[in-house]
């Protein structure tokens, strides 16, 4: 038997790239809020940082984090790719709009509501869609973050003080590592095939 490599069309491969990107982002503007305000690391929620003075670094995470979110979408296909485009549209809403200084717990603006409705939206299609790909493929992380995700986000706000801080950043970053290995997992389908 030969062994004969399929071309990867352009779309796939920009998709790809564009997960890996958005989730390389994501990681770097993270780090670079925490480094800007470390006196707030013992909030929960990381949207709270868009409030401070390089508010737009935690925005700019979240808006690359909709662009790793796109490149999966872009690769998937039926209801899971309509979950992930909401998803990604979630994000970036939350980039684009800033969190109450009471939130998420009170509402208080309409940009306020908008980011926390967002985020809901994120914890309720990207699990789901986190489930419904994890069958696909056989890489025991990427079907292990389905489960390991949403323990995260809870024990996140669950947790009180610095160790729910952390929970909940291991969250956010379970969903990119997600990300990065979807974008692997779909990139071996175009692997070589023996024929």
């Amino acid at each position: 038997m030969t062994s004969i490599a399929l071309a990867r069309p352009v779309s796939s491969s920009l998709a790809a790239t564009s997960a890996y990107l958005g989730a390389l982002l994501y990681i770097a503007f993270l780090i670079a809020v925490h480094i800007a305000q470390p006196h707030m690391i013992h909030e929960a929620t990381i949207s709270k940082y868009a409030l401070g003075r390089q508010g737009w670094l935690i925005q700019a995470a979240f808006v690359s984090a909709g662009l790793g979110f796109a490149g999966v979408a872009r690769l998937s296909r039926g209801r899971t790719a309509l979950a992930l485009w909401l998803t990604v549209a979630a994000f970036i809403v939350m980039g684009a709009f800033r969190i109450d200084s009471v939130g998420p717990s009170k509402i208080a603006s309409v940009h306020g509501a908008l980011h926390t409705i967002a985020f809901f939206i994120v914890v309720l299609l990207a699990h789901p869609a986190m489930f419904a790909l994890r069958r696909q493929f056989d890489s025991r992380p990427f079907r292990a973050l389905p489960y390991v995700a949403p323990v995260l986000v809870v024990a996140g706000f669950a947790v009180p003080g610095i160790a729910g801080a952390l929970l909940f950043r291991a969250w956010t970053l379970s969903l990119v590592a997600w990300v990065v290995l979807a974008a692997h997992e779909f990139e071996t389908l175009s692997s070589p095939l023996d024929i």
